[in-house]
């Protein structure tokens, strides 16, 4: 199986971000979307649902790609206690349960990654602060970089995508 779909996922409480690539060809393919959930806990989960399934579908349909893919593995930042404190960060938890609900329907293998141990092994710092995240995404994918117009999720969660290629390639497929 040489046709498989790797998606980065960077949820936040009232937005998303999504961007897939080929496992076995980082560097071309990079389908990015990204969605406003709404402001309510129901609204954004629901919404996070939906776009979730409207992301796979698409990817399913061949989107960007020569041919759909065979297989499609998912990684997802993991909620933290950030700016927002609790109440954000709940709602975060609720959104990525949404997004990881409609996943696993989709029977795709989802695996939640703290935000420090992406950065860590992708950027090459744990603590790397977003400035050095998008020029990392400059250095290496600067289409992406200036099509996402400073949208810092879509470079976190092409970074993720990377990590999830890393974590297939040396730990296998299963």
């Amino acid at each position: 199986m040489d046709n498989i779909t790797v998606i980065g996922i960077d949820p936040a409480s009232t937005k998303l971000a999504f961007v897939a690539m080929e496992l076995n060809n980082q560097n071309l393919h990079v389908v990015e979307f990204h969605k406003k959930l709404g402001k309510s806990g129901g609204e954004s989960c629901s919404n996070a649902r939906k776009a979730t399934v409207e992301f796979v579908n698409q990817l399913r349909s061949g989107f960007n790609y020569k041919k759909p893919p065979e297989k499609i593995f998912a990684f997802i930042e993991s909620p933290i206690v950030g700016r927002g404190g609790v109440r954000t960060t709940m709602v975060q938890c609720f959104t990525s349960g949404a997004i990881q609900g409609a996943l696993h329907d989709e029977r795709i293998r989802t695996q939640a990654v703290n935000v420090s141990s992406w950065k860590k092994q992708v950027v090459g710092y744990g603590r790397a602060s977003k400035e050095e995240v998008a020029e990392y995404i400059r250095l290496r994918w600067n289409d992406l970089f200036a099509k996402a117009d400073g949208n810092q999720d879509i470079y976190d969660a092409a970074c993720i995508a990377l990590f999830g290629c890393k974590q297939l390639t040396d730990n296998g497929l299963e």
